[in-house]
């Protein structure tokens, strides 16, 4: 009897474990620090391959001109930046980067074709990210702080041009959830292209999709992933969304999303969209996968914004 229950409680203590180092697993894939192994598991589970187009632009990128520089986060993390300043600049851009994606990666192309359009470009690498601090990726959450503190950065470094916020998929979501805050008048609009609507949903998203799990065990699953977050990382996945950032939100705002995005459905955009109540303009670009529109269609896309530009 006594090996029995023995047994038993082995059994049970093992059980225990394994869910621990599941749900602990999770978190540091979700929002851990992005590094190599994470960069090989994203492209193994998500399917991602290496775009021919992204390592051009990113080679034109690093041949020019960029000054480096660095802030420090409310919560004292340090922040990488590398700009890439116009000669005959009209206006500043700040860009911010997907999720376990670069400054040097994710919006290289949209930089290029937005430097092309006299604009001035900071490209900022995300906490949790490359040479940026920060042990947890914060979704936006946390980065719409940061996208804060490098407005008031860049109010004090440049020229008084109009500031425009960008960002693809957890870059946009970043810069959506930072224009829902008070910012200087200076920021004249936001350019967000395939943000999703939440932290949660889209973390719930990639665990049925992509760790190929039925609804129900994906909720449970993300509920302790989210327990574990707010004691590891400081923050709820619940705590702010796009949506929800979007109803206080009055600045101008350019949506653009591929209609073929398996990554960030486009449908989060039209959430995000409907939601928002200041002026706006949506571009979907068909056939386009994620992070994609851009490269899909640079020249139409150039033009969008370019209108776009004109509302300052």
């Amino acid at each position: 009897m006594k090996i029995i229950i023995g047994l038993g409680i082995v059994a049970a203590v093992v059980f225990v474990l394994r869910k621990l180092l599941r749900i602990r697993f999770y978190l540091m894939l979700a929002v851990g620090r992005t590094t190599m192994v994470h960069g090989f598991l994203d492209r193994i589970l998500t399917g991602k391959k290496e775009d021919r187009r992204v390592g051009e632009q990113m080679e034109w990128l690093h041949r020019q001109e960029l000054q480096e520089t660095e802030i420090q986060s409310r919560d004292g993390v340090s922040l990488k930046g590398y700009f890439l300043e116009h000669p005959q600049a009209e206006r500043i851009i700040l860009m911010f980067h997907g999720w376990r994606g670069g400054w040097d990666k994710d919006g290289a192309a949209l930089a290029h074709g937005l430097y092309e359009k006299k604009c001035s470009v900071l490209l900022v690498s995300q906490r949790a990210h490359g040479l940026s601090g920060g042990e947890y990726i914060g979704f936006g959450v946390l980065e719409r702080y940061d996208c804060q503190e490098w407005i008031y950065y860049m109010d004090w470094y440049t020229e008084k041009l109009p500031i425009y916020l960008a960002g693809v998929s957890m870059g946009a979501s970043t810069v959506l959830m930072a224009a829902g805050e008070q910012l200087p008048e200076r920021v004249k609009g936001v350019i967000a292209d395939c943000g999703y609507t939440s932290p949660y949903e889209m973390v719930r998203l990639f665990a049925e999709k992509f760790m190929r799990m039925e609804r129900e065990k994906a909720e449970s699953t993300v509920e302790e992933v989210n327990r574990l977050c707010r004691k590891k990382a400081g923050y709820d996945l619940r705590e702010y969304s796009t949506v929800e950032a979007m109803h206080n939100c009055r600045l101008p705002i350019f949506f653009a999303h591929g209609t073929e995005d398996h990554f960030v459905p486009y449908e989060m955009t039209i959430k995000n969209y409907e939601a928002c109540r200041g002026k706006k303009r949506l571009y979907a670009v068909e056939g386009a996968s994620h992070t994609k529109s851009y490269l899909s269609e640079p020249h139409k896309y150039m033009e969008e914004v370019a209108f776009f530009f004109q509302w300052e």
